[in-house]
């Protein structure tokens, strides 16, 4: 979890993810700063989104297994 220690530490970090687009194959690299903001470097637009979770309600063991 870099981005929790980079606020414990009172740091700005920031990740690089490479990966392909599933339905072209081409490359998509995305950049990711500590405030979660986001911006492509190559490729298209991905689509993001956010799981809605009852953290409170879900019994599964993980946010995965609830999905």
């Amino acid at each position: 979890m870099p981005f929790v220690q980079g606020h414990l530490r009172n740091e700005s970090l920031a990740v690089t993810i490479s990966t392909t687009c599933e339905q072209t194959s081409r490359p998509i690299e995305i950049e990711i700063d500590n405030e979660t903001n986001f911006r492509v470097v190559e490729g298209e637009e991905p689509l993001i989104f956010v799981p809605l979770v009852d953290f409170e309600k879900m019994k599964d063991p993980s946010i995965i297994d609830g999905f």
